[in-house]
């Protein structure tokens, strides 16, 4: 097994996704979108690591497995919302990504109105290009839960993201974040 995502390499990570997106746009948005891919890669990783374990479980097929999961599951991540898909897309890839968080909340009522609040289609800020770069920077890390130094490590990247980015949201830290010392 490789080795694990450490806390210090998932920091750099992120603050070189924020590099990435720098004059595109405003920078107290960089948050959201990191988060919201962060999640989008987290979430497709994680199912794909359960269907694996589904296939070694009950010596089955994928795409038995992908039934098993389907109907047992916590969650099920569409086909048109799975990683693998949408980092092959070439055009329109905010709103691939856009329809992808669409369908992962109409298949998982809990989810409703968490990932569709994000709006990746609007071209003027985010460009296909730019979107390209971005999938191509997540593609880096396996985020499943056996390449992670803790479960609950999307806790740890969004505690950071808040921290990076107060002072570019017009506030002083302490206003909304509160370090933990």
């Amino acid at each position: 097994m490789s080795q694990k995502l450490t806390l210090e390499t998932l920091e750099s990570w992120l603050w070189e996704s924020a590099n990435i997106m720098r004059g595109s746009i405003d920078s107290s948005d960089f948050k959201n979108y990191i988060f919201g891919l962060i999640f989008l890669k987290r979430l497709n990783d994680v199912f794909e690591e359960r269907v694996a374990a589904i296939m070694d479980d009950e010596d089955c097929t994928r795409s038995e497995a992908m039934a098993i999961e389907e109907e047992e599951g916590d969650y099920f991540v569409p086909l048109n919302a799975r990683w693998d898909y949408i980092i092959e897309r070439t055009e329109n890839i905010g709103e691939v990504i856009d329809e992808a968080f669409g369908d992962i909340e109409a298949r998982n009522s809990y989810l409703e109105g968490v990932l569709t609040a994000i709006q990746f289609g609007d071209k003027a800020k985010l460009g296909d290009d730019l979107l390209a770069r971005l999938l191509r920077h997540f593609n880096r890390y396996n985020l499943g839960n056996q390449h992670l130094y803790k479960a609950d490590m999307l806790g740890d990247a969004y505690e950071y993201l808040i921290k990076q980015f107060a002072d570019d949201a017009g506030k002083k830290g302490g206003e909304f974040y509160t370090p933990k010392p």
